[in-house]
């Protein structure tokens, strides 16, 4: 992916406006298929959505975080309660910052290197750990601040594990879709 500071601003705009739509739908798959698994409002075992969050932020920065920004707005407003603009505004900040904060502290104290060289299982598992906890403590806070939640511990660690289950499984099949788009490239006809 080329640097964003080589890249149009009708092309950044395409590609948070393509994470956006991503995230939207997401959120419809996820519920789709796992809204039995659902602890409580907002909390799921299994959150895929989770995982587009970080790869989007890790590959993408800023435009990724925005992306999700936009589609938490839209998923909010359109299956949440359409009046509670504090409620889904802030709600979309956290869902877009807390991936971006997780990839700052990542960069900060991990040494993530910004182009993602050197990544390894060791790597990833703190990255995603780092992320579902973060991701998982600021909604969770957010929740408590403004009473959307009874027990904000609970929620958080069940929230924590569905981001980390979510993230480990499209971070997980993302990386067998490279490896696959790879290796049929080395195929030579």
């Amino acid at each position: 992916m080329q640097s964003s500071e080589k890249l149009s601003i009708e092309s950044q705009a395409l590609i948070t406006l393509a994470c956006a739509v991503a995230y939207f739908y997401a959120y419809q798959l996820n519920g789709h298929y796992f809204e039995w698994f659902e602890f409580s409002q907002g909390v799921n075992w299994l959150y895929l959505p989770s995982g587009l969050r970080l790869l989007f932020v890790l590959l993408l920065t800023h435009m990724g975080a925005l992306g999700i920004v936009l589609g938490s707005i839209a998923i909010n407003y359109m299956f949440g309660a359409p009046d509670a603009h504090v409620f889904n505004l802030g709600t979309a900040l956290i869902s877009g910052g807390s991936p971006y904060l997780a990839r700052f502290i990542a960069i900060r104290f991990f040494q993530l290197d910004t182009g993602l060289s050197g990544l390894n299982g060791k790597a990833f598992f703190k990255i995603t750990v780092l992320f579902a906890l973060s991701n998982a403590l600021l909604h969770q806070i957010w929740f408590f601040g403004i009473d959307k939640t009874d027990n904000a511990i609970t929620s958080a660690l069940v929230m924590a594990v569905g981001d980390w289950f979510g993230t480990v499984l499209v971070l997980a099949c993302a990386s067998l879709l490279i490896r696959t788009v790879k290796s049929f490239r080395h195929i030579k006809p």
